[in-house]
């Protein structure tokens, strides 16, 4: 029997959107932790509001519509009228199909969807129509997840600032889509900019919502994450543990949002080298989240995988392997042999089998997966690249010198021409290439590089200083 009444939230919980992705970008070897999403009650619109119009969409990110406000007219044609109900409603049904694909992480057609929509919506509507920058929002975040963060950063900007001028600069919705602009800044490698963006939407958030509101503990979140990528784990970890505790006060312990605080916890345990602390977290975050969303969901794999890296640095390699191997096999059967966390899981036993000192085998598992991702994801997409330079990686143990460097050329090239020649992952593969070049005993070409890497990081520390866009 429906209720006549609806559930009893604090006002601000009403009409809430999923907001944005309570994550950060992580490094090469680290899980995506999807689990930032808001669930049940605190998400559904009430029955009779009128309000959640804009939907919530299938991935954390949501389309950064709060139904909050009224919406421009759409565009008109020559006789003045409005276009067609059914064109609207068709539009509606493929950016809904856009979403679907984005669940399945079919993230490039998504793409292509998605940006169909756009054309046809703002060419009907207009360029800063809700529905379009929704649209726009969500071609941004599929890039995102692509490998492509360039292009995701000017979709989203051009989300923010469309909503800025329709909306005002602090609506949520104009929060959400800076907020993802934090985000791919931070894929890009752009920390100082990203954590310049986070800290500007938190002081908002903080005002105009409040400190305890989910979306102003989700920027603080997103700000703790920023500090561990600027060098800062100590401010990184102290954020997170308050992150934790007040999601914790206002949330509950095992709702997804501590959980994915909790599990940032671990991470920065991780870069203070507090490694059996942060195996701990990750083993009580992996029970709680198979407890409240069953065992085989993707974040109670996360966790576990987090485990393994945790057991690896602590010199626990035979564990680590165990422990990738049961994930890989539950991976398999759980979301299929071809996805990109089963993927990930596989790249880890790899890794583990060359701590081991079992090379063979492990260039043997990195070639069967990059050929995978190179298929599944594209040649240069970051994973693929990471599993390319672990066929490096295992070349050069086995002394074959001559055959890795040409793999850790392919990488930097691809990493340069994808991410810029200053991104901190192009300079690693610089570097990659600059060590290989003196175990060949050609001095003078890798001193040659590591100036070049040098001047490059000159050149990003500079950029550092500039105003992020938004």
């Amino acid at each position: 029997m429906r209720p006549t009444e609806p559930p009893r939230l604090p006002g601000w919980a009403r009409n809430m959107t999923t907001g944005t992705k309570a994550t950060g970008t992580a490094g090469a070897g680290r899980a995506p932790d999807p689990a930032a999403a808001l669930t049940g009650t605190w998400t559904s619109p009430w029955p009779g509001t009128g309000a959640g119009t804009a939907g919530v969409t299938g991935h954390t990110g949501g389309t950064g519509r709060t139904g909050i406000g009224p919406l421009p007219a759409p565009r008109t044609g020559g006789a003045g009228t409005p276009p067609p109900a059914e064109v609207l409603a068709h539009l509606a049904g493929r950016h809904s199909e856009g979403l679907r694909l984005a669940r399945l992480d079919r993230w490039a057609e998504a793409v292509e969807v998605q940006r169909a929509v756009v054309t046809e919506r703002e060419r009907l509507l207009g360029p800063d129509h809700p529905d379009t920058l929704d649209s726009r929002y969500e071609v941004g975040f599929a890039l995102s997840r692509t490998g492509r963060p360039g292009e995701a950063l000017r979709e989203f900007a051009r989300t923010a600032a469309g909503r800025e001028r329709v909306l005002g600069p602090e609506h949520p919705d104009t929060l959400a889509a800076r907020q993802e602009t934090a985000y791919v800044l931070g894929q890009l490698g752009r920390h100082v900019e990203a954590h310049r963006v986070y800290t500007a939407v938190l002081a908002t958030r903080e005002r105009v919502m409040g400190t305890d509101h989910p979306d102003t503990l989700r920027c603080r979140h997103n700000l703790a994450f920023s500090l561990g990528r600027l060098g800062r784990p100590e401010e990184s970890y102290a954020m997170a543990c308050e992150v934790a505790a007040a999601r914790a006060r206002v949330l509950g312990p095992d709702h997804p949002d501590t959980l994915v605080t909790r599990y940032e916890v671990g991470w920065a345990l991780g870069q203070l080298g507090r490694w059996a602390e942060a195996l701990r977290t990750y083993h009580e975050v992996a029970a709680a989240r198979a407890r409240v969303l069953g065992p085989d969901h993707p974040d109670a794999f996360a966790a576990r995988y987090e485990a393994g890296i945790c057991l690896g640095r602590l010199g626990r390699s035979t564990e680590a392997l165990e422990l990738y191997r049961d994930l890989v096999a539950d991976r398999t059967r759980a979301q299929g042999p071809a996805h990109a966390d089963t993927l990930r899981a596989r790249h880890g036993l790899g890794v583990n089998l060359g701590r081991l000192g079992r090379w063979e085998e492990a260039l043997a598992e990195a070639r069967d997966v990059y050929a995978i991702r190179a298929r599944v994801l594209g040649a240069d997409h970051p994973d693929t690249l990471v599993s390319r330079r672990e066929v490096a990686v295992g070349l050069g143990w086995l002394g074959r010198w001559g055959d890795a460097l040409a793999v850790y050329r392919d990488v930097a090239q691809a990493r340069q021409r994808v991410l810029g020649a200053d991104h901190p992952d192009a300079l690693a593969s610089r570097q990659d290439e600059a060590h290989c070049l003196e175990q060949l005993g050609r001095s003078a070409e890798a001193a040659e590089l590591h100036r070049q890497v040098a001047a490059l990081r000159r050149t990003r520390a500079t950029r550092g200083n500039r105003p992020p866009p938004g």
